[in-house]
């Protein structure tokens, strides 16, 4: 047994991509030892801005013997007429090493193959490891990559050295021009020399002696711990958004050395978002607290080294955060000159996106939106005049300096202004929180403005950029797609916002067609539809509910923050012995039915002969009033226990009735019926999906 080290070092990856990056090296490495049949133990990953690591544990030095069947032609075309062996089978045999007498035949998903058994011998894990190690770098997606060497081979970045060793072995490995040796590079601090690394145990501690420290989490708790020691005697701290930040300076640094800076008096006058910006999206430094919430004239960063000369780093950081700072005072006190209406008269200069007009156009359609909320959503008259209100003002602050300069500030200027004008506070925050939620981390919309107004602008995107034909497919997102999609998931799931998102993007698209008609119109509505359900599918994938979503996948996106309700009602209910009938016969009118739509009533002179059909007649009739009337009022579970008491009535159709008759009246009034039962059930969730 002998513990595998590979590194791939590299020039400084984006923050954002060394995670991911870590984590598929170790899948990738994990998923060719294990097709070699190479034993291991456990796997590990690390990483720093310049390194991809994988340590895999108690790897064996070789193979085991082993008997494998490998699977041949199929028999049909193996022997000829007279059962004697065919060319194809007599070279299958012969490219395998295995006499055509010891073949055999094995039944495969109804067919009938060639087999042959063989025993593969033992094979030393070092020459299996070495035919796998240069498919690893190309099998690593990254958002971006990069060519800078003759081959065109693509990576983050360019890979300046590569590490393999098995126990005390250097593996052969070579990519890009770069061949494998057993060294290494510690912290860039003047000429910096190759470090030897004797074997796997030895690199972390090798590494730490050259001032890198391999491990992001064993870094993360480095910088907390200094951060604590700087900040708690003066009683300061860390804000509750610091936690994205802190993941990007782990992945920005090798050797993190925290410091404090101080602030100039100008800071005083500016917002809070400002302040942040300039210092955590810039500067890649924490806006610091005092004990009651509020922000003080000092920030933390971190380098990326020792803490050699820290008082000049020091200094430099204090005087790019104050030209920063004077910076942002001189927008501010540009932009509040005229009220923000004005600058939503400047949006006609100001592209919205290539095809769809500019930030004036999308403003208008906002406009209109927020103007018919009540035909997708129910708003109360003041609900909707802020709504209104908020979506007339929604896009001015992009026309400000101070977005222009700090663009991420969008929404949370022109809230900002919108308050110093006295504009009421709902309208500010709508303004302020239409872009919500920006992150899987951030929040979604606190106010009901803010929620819906974010819903319209997201759905307005989604139209817009479908329409022009984009088709959104792999991990890019140039566009955002995925962000808003999942931006309007979460905002109905997660704040239990009622919409109808259907006639919302049939709004929104005659919205495009009444002033910029879409290039690819037709069939958009089940594009964005379609797109929007993937979206669903997905937040509960990430949440690992796949299984407990599957009964409520055909629900139409209206009844999407009904969801959450609906799943604890139908876990209340399990192990009920009514529930198994139930689904069984959801499953069996289903397949009988497949080409058929569910049927919202049933007419009065319906052809019925038999006193099973009566009897799932009047179940039925009773059952539809108190279902519809329970999901109306969200009684999810007098929903369900309503339709547990058509199990009865539906299992003795089925003993005692032929559905598909030979006369066809008689059986389409039974597949009418069934229909009306497949329509109340699946109302309230696709019961089959239970077993």
């Amino acid at each position: 047994m002998n513990d595998l080290l590979i590194e791939i070092l590299t020039e400084e990856l984006p923050a954002r991509f060394v995670d991911d990056a870590r984590e598929q090296l170790v899948t990738h490495v994990l998923e060719h030892l294990d097709e070699a049949c190479i034993a291991h133990g456990a796997a590990r990953g690390m990483s720093t801005p310049r390194r991809l690591v994988a340590l895999v544990k108690e790897v064996a030095d070789a193979t085991e013997p082993r008997t494998v069947d490998v699977k041949g032609p199929p028999s049909t075309v193996s022997y000829d007429a007279e059962g004697k062996p065919t060319a194809a089978m007599l070279g299958f045999c012969r490219g395998q090493g295995i006499d055509s007498s010891a073949a055999f035949e094995q039944d495969v998903a109804g067919r009938k193959y060639i087999y042959v058994r063989k025993t593969l011998p033992a094979r030393a894990s070092s020459e299996l490891i070495e035919q796998f190690l240069s498919r690893i770098p190309r099998e690593i997606a990254f958002p971006k990559s990069m060519h800078w060497e003759e081959s065109g081979f693509q990576f983050a970045r360019p890979i300046r050295s590569l590490l393999c060793l098995f126990g005390n072995t250097v593996l052969n490995w070579e990519i890009a021009g770069v061949h494998s040796a057993a060294t290494t590079y510690g912290l860039r601090i003047g000429k910096t020399r190759p470090i030897t690394i004797p074997s796997p145990e030895d690199y972390v501690r090798r590494l730490r002696e050259a001032f890198v420290v391999a491990d992001p989490l064993e870094r993360h708790r480095l910088i907390e711990k200094q951060a604590e020691r700087l900040l708690r005697p003066l009683g300061f701290k860390m804000g509750p958004n610091a936690g994205d930040l802190m993941k990007e300076v782990v992945n920005l640094v090798e050797y993190p050395t925290c410091f404090l800076g101080s602030l100039p008096a100008i800071a005083s006058e500016l917002p809070e978002s400002v302040i942040r910006s300039v210092l955590q999206e810039q500067m890649h430094s924490f806006i610091l607290y005092d004990g009651d919430g509020n922000v003080v004239p000092h920030f933390l960063s971190v380098r990326n080294g020792l803490s050699d000369f820290i008082d000049i780093v020091r200094h430099g950081n204090e005087s790019v955060a104050n030209a920063r700072l004077q910076d942002a005072a001189f927008f501010l006190a540009e932009d509040t000159r005229q009220p923000l209406q004005a600058y939503a008269n400047r949006l006609d200069t100001l592209v919205f996106m290539d095809r769809l007009g500019t930030m004036a156009d999308k403003t208008h359609r906002l406009e209109s939106l927020a103007a018919v909320a009540s035909t997708f959503t129910t708003v109360t008259q003041p609900e909707q005049e802020t709504l209104l209100s908020a979506a007339r003002l929604a896009k001015a602050d992009l026309a400000t300096n101070m977005v222009k300069e700090y663009t991420s500030l969008q929404g949370e200027i022109g809230s900002v202004y919108l308050t110093r004008q006295g504009q009421a506070p709902d309208i500010a925050s709508a303004v302020r929180e239409q872009y919500m939620p920006r992150s899987p981390s951030e929040s979604v919309a606190s106010t009901r403005a803010g929620r819906l107004l974010g819903i319209i602008d997201k759905v307005d995107l989604l139209v817009g950029i479908l329409g022009t034909g984009f088709n959104p497919s792999g991990s890019e997102d140039p566009y955002g797609l995925r962000r808003a999609g999942n931006g309007i998931v979460r905002t109905i799931m997660e704040a239990q916002e009622r919409v109808d998102i259907e006639s919302l993007v049939a709004a929104a698209i005659e919205c495009y067609r009444a002033s910029l008609p879409l290039p690819a119109c037709e069939g958009l509505q089940e594009r964005v539809v379609d797109y929007l359900q993937s979206r669903v599918v997905q937040y509960f994938k990430e949440r690992q509910m796949t299984r407990e979503y599957a009964p409520f996948e055909l629900l139409p996106l209206a009844e999407l923050s009904s969801i959450p309700a609906r799943m604890h009602a139908l876990n209340d209910f399990a192990g009920n012995t009514l529930l198994t009938p139930l689904a069984d016969s959801h499953r069996r009118i289903q397949n009988i039915t497949r080409e058929l739509l569910p049927a919202r009533s049933l007419p009065s002179d319906l052809l019925l002969t038999e006193p099973e059909e009566y009897a799932l007649r009047q179940a039925a009739e009773g059952a539809f009033p108190i279902v519809e009337l329970s999901l109306k009022h969200g009684d999810y579970a007098q929903a369900i226990r309503t339709c547990e008491g058509l199990a009865g009535p539906v299992t003795s159709f089925f003993d005692r009735i032929l559905v598909m008759a030979t006369d066809d009246r008689v059986k389409s009034a039974r597949l009418l019926l069934l229909c009306f039962v497949k329509y109340i059930l699946g109302s309230v969730c696709d019961f089959s999906k239970l077993t």
